[in-house]
């Protein structure tokens, strides 16, 4: 049975700094366990060519890859995608756009945005932007897959709660306090994770909620994020810790 290594990017993998959490350690148990037969798989909200720049810079074996938070998958078969309805891309954005937030949206390769951000939110390894003052144009004409919020987490909540309401076919999910991403109905890391790997032992590492998807179809699942999660307190491993134990757990059967 293939052994699968499921790990989330930001936060989980990589820090604020796009460095390796726990450096050399952590990519030395990435290599043992790689050892013992395991098959990393990146899944993250970032975009494909985000994840070829991480495999290449620190020398993971990556042979599939999971980007957009399970809208977008490279395979055996090639890259497929699962894209927002045209129509419905346009009435979120026309929703979205004047909202007090900042609005991104992602097509299968580039970002969107209407003015320059901050490069250290997060920085891109390669630069994939392009700065239009209006998405209706490149909705029209591009398979648009996620829209990005950024902002104040009470008006984060309030486009949550109204995209539920009123669109029947799309996803609103919380990568943190303050982001949203909207993209289609059906589209999860977990889902995306179990289609490339219907019959593998799953083992997944993240720490937000987009992550919380893969943790059903995974024979054990580490959350690495913050401590503190709503009202209860509790330890959580980081990278490292997660990684030393799943070795363990493997040598010792």
């Amino acid at each position: 049975m293939t052994k699968v290594l499921a790990l989330d990017l930001d936060g989980t993998l990589i820090n604020e700094n796009n460095e390796i959490i726990g450096g050399r350690e952590t990519l030395s148990l990435l290599e043992n366990l790689q050892v013992e037969g395991y098959e990393v798989v990146v899944v993250t909200g970032r975009l494909d060519h985000d994840i070829i720049h991480i495999a290449k810079k620190y020398n993971l074996n990556i042979k599939y890859r999971i980007s957009q938070n399970g809208a977008v998958m490279q395979d055996e078969h090639g890259i497929k995608a699962k894209a927002l309805n045209k129509e419905v891309a346009l009435k979120v954005y026309k929703y979205i756009k004047d909202k007090n937030l900042r609005v991104e949206m992602n097509t299968i390769s580039n970002r969107y945005w209407h003015s320059e951000r901050d490069p250290e939110f997060p920085r891109e390894f390669y630069d994939s932007s392009n700065v239009i003052e209006d998405f209706t144009q490149v909705i029209n004409y591009q398979p648009v897959i996620i829209f990005l919020l950024i902002g104040d987490m009470e008006e984060i909540n309030k486009v949550k709660g109204y995209i539920y309401e009123n669109f029947d076919d799309v996803e609103a999910v919380k990568t943190s306090d303050k982001t949203l991403e909207i993209l289609p109905k059906g589209v999860s890391k977990g889902l995306a994770l179990k289609e490339m790997y219907p019959k593998a032992e799953i083992i997944s590492i993240g720490d937000s909620e987009s992550d919380f998807s893969m943790f059903p179809y995974s024979k054990a699942s580490y959350y690495v994020g913050r401590s503190s999660f709503g009202k209860a307190d509790f330890d959580v491993p980081s990278i490292k810790e997660a990684l030393e134990n799943i070795l363990k757990e493997e040598k010792n059967g």
